[in-house]
């Protein structure tokens, strides 16, 4: 994503509280038109009415971590030890003390699906490989970026079922209800609440010391 901005929106993102009159308007603009012309050339560039940096110059985490999620896959590589650099990149949602302008809000979603979808991917490897582990510590990770996506908590939910942690997963299910109470105003749906009570049966039946058949259920 290279990042290049209009006149207006690099005005309104450096001066946002001043008036919007043409006058004052226009010597911004000279001013900023004036930086990628000076000795600062090489750092700012403007073409065609838009502002951009000049990658060879600067230094932006969201840059590493756009070429970090194209590198190629490398089979002999830890896609964990990857994922860890990737959220250490990503160190927080795109501008989010900044004030939610449309083309910010878009940068920003896409980051972050970005992101989640790298560590699905890792994760499902994991669970393919039954390191139930690793794939419940990535579905955390990828809840601390989206602390309403139920899908995740779905997932997670079954990796602590392999694990025999019926009291994590337990724990789970109430932490994704709570939330999705409270921010949405909806309750987990037929899918989560069928794994949730497949879930308790799993863990009664543990402490009563019944056997039990596993269930072919599998929710997403």
């Amino acid at each position: 994503m290279e990042p290049k901005w209009g006149a207006g929106v690099l005005i309104d993102a450096l001066w946002p509280d001043s008036e919007g009159d043409a006058h004052t308007t226009h010597w911004k603009a000279h001013f900023i038109g004036c930086a990628s012309c000076s000795g600062h050339a090489t750092r700012v560039r403007m073409e065609g009415g838009k502002v951009s940096l000049n990658r060879d110059q600067w230094s932006v985490d969201m840059w590493e971590f756009e070429e970090e999620l194209q590198r190629p896959h490398d089979p002999e590589a830890n896609d964990i030890e990857r994922i860890g650099r990737l959220r250490l990149l990503y160190q927080g949602h795109f501008l989010q003390h900044e004030a939610e302008r449309p083309w910010a809000l878009k940068a920003r979603q896409e980051l972050r699906d970005r992101l989640l979808r790298a560590i699905r991917d890792v994760a499902r490897e994991c669970e393919r490989a039954r390191r139930w582990e690793d794939a419940a510590n990535l579905y955390r990770s990828g809840i601390e970026l989206d602390s309403l996506n139920e899908g995740l908590y779905r997932v997670l939910m079954l990796c602590h079922q392999e694990l025999g942690d019926h009291s994590e997963a337990l724990q789970a299910y109430r932490r994704c209800r709570e939330l999705l109470t409270r921010f949405l105003g909806i309750a987990p749906n037929a899918k989560t609440q069928a794994l949730y009570h497949s879930v308790r049966e799993r863990a009664a039946c543990a402490r009563s010391g019944a056997r039990h058949e596993p269930r072919a259920l599998r929710p997403r």
